[in-house]
């Protein structure tokens, strides 16, 4: 009865290991199946990158450039000491412009006023509208989008 019983739990592990063996080479050799999308989607278009480039990357480097000395890295602003000695108060950036328009922000970054000085000989206007993207999007906690001449194609005049 025990050599019955072995012979018995040795054909079963016999045929549960040739089930799973020949099942895994059912899928190797499959021809007629088709692709799964993942295998498609791998095959035909290179990985994709680990991690979206910053859009507004340009504006974070103007803003640490042009306006991170007198509004700070975290937008608080305050008294700032200038050049000459003279010291000024710098509005917070997480308070200040919210409830002006995008055109409004814009403006006072080219044209200055307040004790901020004009960006309009340093910056162009495509820097400045980004400047106010980053501003949104960093201080304000908006979401940002491309503004609609960005985002739609021009298209050629016939």
């Amino acid at each position: 009865m025990k050599l019955f019983k072995l012979c018995l739990a040795a054909f079963a592990a016999a045929s549960f290991a040739a089930a799973c063996n020949s099942n895994q080479t059912a899928q190797n050799t499959n021809t007629n199946a088709a692709p799964t999308p993942a295998a498609t989607k791998n095959a035909a278009t290179p990985a994709a990158p680990a991690a979206t480039p910053d859009e507004l990357a340009a504006a974070a480097g103007d803003f640490s450039k042009f306006c991170i000395n007198c509004h700070k890295a975290d937008g608080t602003g305050g008294r700032v000491e200038l050049d000459k000695g003279e010291t000024i108060n710098v509005e917070s950036l997480r308070e200040h412009g919210l409830k002006d328009s995008d055109a409004e922000l814009a403006k006072q970054i080219r044209e200055g006023g307040d004790d901020m000085p004009p960006f309009k000989t340093k910056l162009d206007a495509q820097r400045i509208d980004n400047l106010v993207r980053y501003i949104r999007r960093e201080f304000h906690g908006r979401t940002v989008s491309a503004p609609a001449a960005a985002a739609t194609p021009a298209t050629p005049a016939h």
